[in-house]
């Protein structure tokens, strides 16, 4: 499956047409499937994915609520959440964003999270459920679920109309230090959580902010591509555990 995200705040404009073709080497999700899958829109146009933790909380990447380079969030009015379908563009619940909290204490601005407070419960059922969140990483070698929305390829327009599963596999994090882009570290970074994949694989724009799955956990957020759509360089997540113990005082 290629799954796609946006390096930073994109207000995608043009018509809701499905891009041509299936994203290679995923599946099509079916309703109920992964309750906890969320849609992130600003100025009602979709751009990153977001997680459900809680009935009034979810989790995405930092660089979704942010403009390109800075960390100050956008106003929390201008976001909202769909939770409970497959489909992109119909079916579901909407609900606006009342709070966007950060965590300061990020390394980078692409290993960095938001977790959002939402205006009102959402409809916990057999569609909307929330994810427990990961104490520890997965080990080396392991496959992961990811999922999302995004485009299937970086010259598209439009998000996937339909939410798409695929495969990752947990690669040293010495991987995802290695491949680095010029903005960021050659030191390892912890908050990363380094996934690899086949080629026409992995993530591309409009997946940042969606989930890495484990055993039934949260493990990761989709954050970073560290080459094009669908190449063999592995994609930075960022790592639930290492916020673990940020997020659980937040939602006391």
């Amino acid at each position: 499956m290629k799954l796609t995200f946006v390096i930073g705040l994109v207000l995608v404009a043009g018509s809701l047409a499905l891009p041509q073709g299936r994203i290679a080497g995923g599946e099509d999700a079916v309703t109920g499937q992964l309750p906890y899958q969320a849609a992130l829109s600003i100025g009602g146009s979709y751009n990153c994915g977001a997680v459900v933790i809680a009935k009034r909380y979810a989790l995405t990447a930092l660089t979704c609520v942010c403009s390109e380079g800075k960390d100050t969030a956008w106003p929390p009015q201008l976001f909202a959440v769909t939770v409970g379908s497959v489909d992109l563009y119909s079916g579901g619940k909407q609900v606006r964003v009342a709070e966007i909290i950060l965590n300061p204490n990020y390394i980078t601005l692409k290993s960095g999270l938001a977790l959002l407070r939402l205006e009102e419960d959402l409809p916990f059922g057999e569609t909307v459920a929330a994810i427990p969140l990961a104490r520890e990483l997965p080990p080396q070698g392991a496959n992961v679920e990811i999922s999302g929305w995004g485009r299937t390829t970086e010259s598209e327009v439009n998000m996937h109309r339909t939410l798409q599963i695929g495969e990752a596999e947990v690669m040293a994090s010495r991987e995802c230090a290695l491949a680095k882009t010029e903005e960021e570290p050659v030191a390892e970074n912890e908050q990363v959580l380094c996934l690899g994949h086949g080629r026409r694989q992995g993530i591309c724009s409009g997946d940042m902010g969606g989930p890495a799955v484990f055993e039934g956990e949260l493990v990761g957020l989709g954050a970073q591509m560290l080459g094009e759509c669908g190449g063999m360089l592995p994609e930075r997540f960022i790592s639930i555990p290492s916020y673990y113990d940020w997020i659980q005082e937040q939602l006391q």
